[in-house]
């Protein structure tokens, strides 16, 4: 198996926790509106990042990531990367961000199953239904992406939302 495909074990429903741990990403900022994003804006950011990765020994194994931060009304800022290995420089006109270990809401996405906004929908209710709430104090949600994806219509993409676990 993969160092992508490998997760959390999840329910009939396809949720699951899964725990990511603190993360140094290398790679570029992407921001614009909703609108921007659902038209395919990241697309390009993801695949000039993929040629880096594939060029640089400094890159771990593993998905391609997009975290996404809050921004201000429609706007959207992300930050696409993948992950270094321990101890290696930042790449060249590559930007850093660090991502901190985290519980999430988890669901495989494929390209089959509708639209990935169906897909949030319906782990949100999840959440709801398992009493867990959303984290939103450092990332909104996270997605992983196989390196070799097409990024225009992914077969499949990890959907992530952090979380708090209620009592």
């Amino acid at each position: 198996m993969c160092v992508w495909c490998e997760g959390a074990a999840t329910g009939l429903d396809g949720f699951a926790i899964e725990t990511r741990g603190q993360a140094r990403l290398a790679g570029r900022w992407w921001q614009g509106t909703h609108a921007d994003a659902v038209a395919g804006g990241l697309r390009e950011v993801l695949a000039a990042l993929r040629e880096r990765i594939l060029e640089e020994p400094a890159f771990a194994p593993g998905p391609v990531v997009v975290v996404t931060l809050a921004g201000q009304g429609d706007d959207v800022r992300c930050f696409a990367g993948a992950r270094l290995e321990d101890g290696a420089s930042l790449p060249d006109g590559l930007e850093e961000f660090l991502v901190p270990a985290c519980d999430y809401a988890s669901a495989l996405h494929r390209a089959t199953e509708g639209e990935v906004i169906d897909r949030y929908a319906a782990m949100l209710d999840w959440m709801r239904a398992e009493r867990l709430s959303r984290d939103c104090s450092q990332i909104q949600h996270r997605e992983e992406y196989p390196l070799h994806a097409d990024f225009a219509r992914p077969e499949a993409v990890r959907l992530m939302v952090p979380i708090v676990h209620k009592s």
